[in-house]
């Protein structure tokens, strides 16, 4: 008879989450015993079956974000798309899908990763690699990530990007903040937030002469 093993010492010989284990049994894609006390537990063979498995199906993602068409036009875009394909290529790995956007970190409205969480939640993607922790959200990053891992998906940050844009991808995204609530508090069309607006970037544009 195998041997049976808990659901944590599952998640930790096959790489997968104990909560995407339970989705999966739910399913019917894998078996569970059941203990007198009403506990999963997975057999020695189901888990030698998934390990296998996810080798077999592991399936890499790449996303790469420039804030600005001005950017993506000198090149920012394909230089980072470029870069992690050579990264990932050269550990032998093959890359299934490819996504990007021109957008704020900020924006919520970014169809490239949007797509890339609809694919993780459909069990898609094994693997998503990024150049830095900005190129996939300016804030909230550790929720992004929590994300990925309920579907299983390891989050690979690859070099930690260093360039010249980060400074004027920051003041973009301070304006942005300040236009958002200005707008809010003011209205559209207010000439407090047009004012606003134009003292915010007069002193972003000193400092960043300083």
């Amino acid at each position: 008879m195998d041997k049976l093993y808990s659901m944590k010492e599952a998640s930790r010989l096959t790489g997968l989450t104990v909560r995407y284990l339970q989705i999966l049994n739910k399913e019917g894609k894998i078996e569970c015993v059941r203990t007198p006390g009403g506990r999963r537990r997975i057999a020695e063979s189901e888990i030698k079956r998934l390990r296998g498995k996810r080798k077999k199906d592991e399936r890499w993602a790449i996303y790469a974000r420039v804030s600005s068409y001005d950017q993506k036009a000198k090149g920012d875009l394909e230089r980072q798309i470029e870069c992690l394909k050579e990264i990932i290529e050269k550990q032998g790995k093959e890359i299934a899908i490819v996504k990007w956007d021109v957008g704020s970190g900020l924006s919520d409205r970014r169809k490239g990763l949007k797509e890339l969480m609809r694919l993780a939640a459909q069990g898609e993607i094994s693997d998503l690699a990024i150049m830095d922790k900005d190129r996939l959200t300016r804030f909230g990053f550790e929720y992004l990530s929590m994300y990925f891992k309920a579907f299983n998906v390891e989050l690979h940050i690859m070099c930690g990007e260093k360039n010249g844009s980060i400074e004027e991808e920051l003041v973009r995204d301070m304006l942005s903040i300040v236009t958002s609530f200005s707008g809010k508090l003011y209205g559209i069309r207010s000439a407090k937030r047009k004012r606003l607006l134009e003292n915010v970037r007069k002193v972003v544009e000193e400092k960043s002469e300083e």
